[in-house]
Formats: C-alpha cells, structure tokens, sequence
C-alpha cells in the first residue's frame, strides 16, 4: 500500500469496516525535556466515505473522489467509465481486489440483530 501512500494524488487505500492502517516512522534518538510531552501530528489527504445517511454516496465506493471534483453530485454507470479508474486501471488489479457486498454483511448481523432485539 506504501505506493498510494506516497503522494497527494487520486490514488487511495479503499478500506472497509474493521481494516486497519497501521504507520510507522522513526522515533526521535532524544527523548524530549523533563516535565514535557512529545506529540506527532500526522496530516493526510483524502476522502472518509462511510454509510451515514448523509454522505453522498456512502453505500457505495463509486463514485470515487477526486481533487477536481468538488461538487462530487453524479454516479458514473460502471467502474470503466469513472475518471480515476480510466486513470489508474492498475490498482484495480493490485490493490482494489476485494469485493464486498452489502447483502452479505447484513445477513452477518441478523443474528446479532435478533439477539439484542429481545
């Protein structure tokens, strides 16, 4: 995943529910003064899409984010036909290679459902 980590561009990790990304990074050889706290920021770019009611699009990947789309208002009809697909096909085969569908999950919770319903 390190390749679409590398940049600000309109490649990303496509991550679900209970995926982890975990960074590591070299500490500082000094520990910080007596009596102080040392903290790291980390500053990313991208997108957080998850299934809220009021994201656009939240029960699908499609459509993908991109920096030249703001308004992000129209569903393209295939993959194919989407920007950032025509514009790195590759990481479809790479890294985009699961597939996961809504009716599976939902089975998955009918008994968890059913239990905490009584």
């Amino acid at each position: 995943m390190r390749e679409l980590l590398e940049k600000v561009d309109d490649r990303y990790v496509i991550m679900n529910a209970g995926d982890e990304l975990a960074l590591r990074f070299e500490a500082p050889s000094q520990p910080p003064p007596s009596g102080t706290a040392r903290d790291f920021v980390v500053v990313s770019d991208g997108w957080g899409k998850d299934g809220d009611y009021n994201t656009a699009f939240g029960r699908t990947v499609l459509p993908l984010p991109r920096h030249d789309w703001p308004a992000y208002d129209a569903m393209p009809a295939r993959l194919e036909d989407d920007p950032i697909y025509r514009r790195y096909p590759e990481d479809w085969l790479n890294y985009h290679t699961r597939y996961v569908a809504t009716e599976e999950f939902n089975r998955a919770m009918l008994p968890h459902l059913a239990r905490d319903l009584k």
